[in-house]
C-alpha cells in the first residue's frame, strides 16, 4: 500500500495521540490553554481536533499549520501525510500548572482557577469556531 493513501486503525490513532499528548501536548494544555487530539488518519489525511481557550494562541490557519507540523515532526508515522483538516473548538480550560508557592501565597487565585477547571469539566459541548485544511508539501 502506498503510504500516501494509508489509513490507521482506531487503536493506532489512539497510540499516536497518547504518545504525543504525554510527550508534547501536555505543556500546551497546561501553559497555553490549548489541547490537540488526533481524531483519525484516513487516506493520508491528518484530522486534528483542537480545543482552545484562545487565552494565548489564536484559532487561525497559522496555529493549525504549526500544530500539524509539530504532530508530523513528533510522529514519524504521519511523515507521509498529504493533507490535513484541523477543527478548532472553544473551551473554558485544558488544564493548568501552579507552583506550591503560588498556591500557598494566593488562595483567592487558586480557588478561582479550581472553580474554572471544575466548570470546564462540566462543559457538555464545545463550540466549533474554525476549520482549516490544506496540502502538506514534503
Amino acid at each position: 500500500m502506498n503510504d500516501n493513501t494509508q489509513t490507521f486503525s482506531e487503536s493506532k490513532v489512539k497510540e499516536i495521540s497518547s504518545r504525543y499528548i504525554s510527550g508534547v501536548d501536555k505543556f500546551r494544555r497546561m501553559y497555553a490553554g490549548m489541547a490537540s487530539n488526533l481524531e483519525r488518519y484516513e487516506n493520508g489525511i491528518i484530522y486534528l481536533k483542537i480545543e482552545n481557550t484562545e487565552n494565548k494562541l489564536q484559532s487561525n490557519y497559522e496555529t493549525a499549520l504549526n500544530l500539524i507540523e509539530c504532530w508530523i515532526k513528533f510522529n514519524k508515522e504521519l511523515s507521509q501525510a498529504k493533507g490535513f483538516v484541523v477543527s478548532f473548538y472553544r473551551t473554558i480550560s485544558t488544564g493548568f500548572a501552579m507552583t506550591v508557592k503560588d498556591m500557598d501565597s494566593n488562595k483567592r487565585l487558586t480557588n478561582n482557577i479550581i472553580k474554572k477547571f471544575i466548570s470546564a469539566g462540566n462543559q457538555q459541548e464545545h463550540e466549533l469556531i474554525n476549520v482549516f485544511s490544506g496540502l502538506i508539501s514534503h
